[in-house]
């Protein structure tokens, strides 16, 4: 093989394998955006049209604390209820993550969250939990279809929540 060759090769694997990474980057910014950033602007501002807009209406929701099974209609309906009233105070909730499993139009997330909010007497409170949520390409929007969280006997913490990933560096979680 001539030198022209073996560079010309080299040079259009590297902006293959650039391309293809960039591809993957945009990929998890879009997961993260359509579940993360408007999961969290949803609490933020208690949008229930917009919380509600991130679940499929097939998803189910498991409450490994509550020891409960809802569908998608029981669950959003207490959101609704609690968002609706005008002495609900918005919360901060963040998001990092253990691990990530994707296809084409399923993902996996395994995951650590935190809940910001003030007590009745003005301190900040923290709340923890683990999730496992599925979510489904639907619309071109990632979408909710099987939400699962637990504070595992309260042994969830900041440790536990400092441990896992940022959303932003999804090469440390991302398993395929």
């Amino acid at each position: 093989m001539s030198r022209v060759k073996i560079i010309s090769t080299t040079i259009i694997i590297l902006c293959f394998t650039q391309v293809m990474m960039a591809q993957s980057e945009l990929i998890h910014q879009k997961i993260n955006q359509d579940m993360y950033g408007n999961f969290s602007e949803a609490f933020a501002t208690l949008d229930y049209d917009l919380f509600a807009s991130i679940h499929s209406q097939e998803m189910i929701r498991v409450s490994g604390n509550g020891g409960e099974i809802k569908d998608w209609k029981t669950y959003l309906e207490g959101y609704k209820k609690r968002w609706s009233d005008p002495s609900q105070k918005s919360a901060l909730i963040d998001f990092r993550l253990l691990e990530r499993i994707t296809s084409d139009s399923l993902v996996s997330d395994r995951g650590i969250y935190r809940v910001t909010y003030p007590n009745n007497s003005g301190k900040t409170k923290y709340s923890y939990g683990k999730f496992h949520v599925l979510l489904r390409l639907e619309d071109n929007y990632w979408k909710i279809i099987m939400d699962y969280d637990s504070d595992e006997n309260k042994s969830i913490d900041k440790e536990s929540f400092e441990i896992a990933f940022p959303l932003s560096e999804y090469k440390k979680y991302v398993k395929n």
